[in-house]
This record gives structure tokens, sequence and C-alpha cells, in this order.
């Protein structure tokens, strides 16, 4: 999770500076992507949401293939370079929503008619913005009970997502999407679910906690990894000095990575200082 942030916030500043191309806004999500993407296997197949690519890094894209693609976007001078997602079992998170879920699902279809136990996981982004994808996608996997997880985030109080997962056959599952564990253990659970046969699971991660019938909203500074850190020293897991080790060798990795990208990577790390 610690990785995931601190990649997050790399680009982040690297994309901020080029409108073009879009406002990176994964920052704060990292418990759903480590949650969900944890236990998948080299064979599922994983879309993410659009420039989405946390979930991809947690599945094993190359650090310097994804700061590669931000200088392939950032600058027409640089060499475009072709990923080989499909050897991972990645969706290219450079995809419309639409055109990611299309083929998420087609994944599925194909794992179901194997029985090879494979299962597909979705993130749909945020699901106020992507009613209409999103609802055509329960619909198809309610209705051929696909080994699939559809993750979505959602600022709706009212859970009408999971109702109409439920709506179409299958399960809805509503989680604090800050909670790196609760996703974890939600995860864990639909994907056991889809590998039986039984169907796909919807997940439905807010920024919230909910207690009862009535939500309350936390406290502006989301900090999913914070929360990690004080579960972890609870249990007596947590060891700071591994912490300051771990960001010191990720962060050489990140300059590492800029550094052999080059070109328009170097140029916008200068005028950021």
């Amino acid at each position: 999770m610690l990785k995931c942030r601190m990649l997050e916030e790399r680009i982040r500043v690297l994309t901020k500076r080029n409108r073009s191309i879009g406002i990176y806004t994964g920052v704060g999500q990292e418990a759903v992507a480590a949650g969900v993407g944890l236990d998948l296997l080299p064979g599922d197949t994983l879309a993410p949401s659009h420039r989405g690519y946390i979930p991809c890094f947690v599945k094993g894209l190359p650090l310097d293939t994804i700061i590669g693609r931000i200088a392939s976007a950032l600058s027409p001078q640089y060499p475009k370079q072709r990923p080989r997602y499909a050897s991972l079992k990645l969706i290219p998170p450079s995809f419309n929503l639409g055109a990611q879920l299309e083929r998420a699902l087609g994944a599925a279809v194909a794992n179901k008619k194997s029985r090879n136990k494979k299962i597909a996981v979705a993130f749909c982004g945020n699901s106020d913005d992507t009613a209409g994808h999103l609802q055509r996608a329960l619909r198809l996997a309610g209705g051929l009970n696909l080994p699939v997880l559809l993750v979505c985030h959602s600022d709706s109080a009212a859970g009408e997502i999971c109702q109409q997962a439920q709506d179409f056959g299958f399960p809805g599952v509503t989680v604090d999407g800050d909670d790196a564990v609760a996703v974890y253990r939600v995860a864990t659970e639909a994907m056991a679910h889809a590998r039986r046969g039984s169907g796909p699971t919807l997940i439905e991660c807010k920024p919230w906690i909910l207690s009862g019938q009535a939500s309350t909203r936390r406290h502006s500074a989301r900090n999913p990894i914070l929360r990690m850190e004080e579960y972890l020293t609870r249990k007596g897991l947590f060891d700071q000095k591994l912490k300051t080790e771990v960001v010191f060798s990720f962060r050489r990795e990140l300059g590492a990575a800029v550094k052999a990208a080059g070109g328009a990577l170097k140029i916008l790390e200068l005028e950021k200082r």
C-alpha cells in the first residue's frame, strides 16, 4: 500500500501539468487496489479503471513500464510503448470504461466455458459517474452467472448499486474503501465464490464507515495507510524501521524509472523544483 501511494503521488505530480491526459485521481484508493489485488492468481484477468495503473502495479506491471506509459502520454517525442499486458492478464488502462468492462466480461465468459476456475476482476471507477456502463455489466454478469468481481467506488449513502446487483440475482457487498483488511476479506470471499462457479459479486467501496442505517463521514484527510499501520501496531506487527527502509528503497526505484524515461519526465521534474 505504501508503494502504491508513493507511485500514485509521483504520477499525479507528473500528469497534473498536462491537462490533455487528465488529472490522476487515484490517491487514497490504494486500500481497494491492494485488498482486491493481493490474492489474484497469475491466470486471473484484471481490468483497471481508466488510467488506473495502481491495480496493474499490484498485479505485477513493472514500474518502468508504468512510468514509460506516462512519458508516452506526456510527450509525442517519447517512443510509444506496447507493454505486454496480455502476458499478465491485464486489460490496458487506456481503454474507456465500456471497453474495459466488455473485455473483462469476455474473459469471464471464456473462463466459465473452460471451467478453469480463473476469474476476472473489473474496477469500475466511481459508480455515480458510470451508471450506464455498470448497469449493463451487472445485467450481463448476472444473466450469464459469470466468474467476475465488479469493484466500484461510490459516494452515495443509499446503496442503490448493491441493490441493482441483487436485482440481477447476485450478491452486492458494501465495504469501507479505506479499510484494506475489510476489502481483503470481502474480496477473498468473492473470489472463492466465483471460483466455485457460484457467479459474480459486486463490491461497492465507500469512503465512510456505515453504522446501522446511518453513515458518518470520517475526517476529510482519508488515510488508509495510517489505518493499516494502526491495525498492524495493535497486532504487534508494525515496524517503523522497516517502513523507512521501504520508503527509501522505493523512492530510489521511482527515481531510476523517471530517469530512464528521460525526455518529458525529466523536464517536468526540473520544472517541479
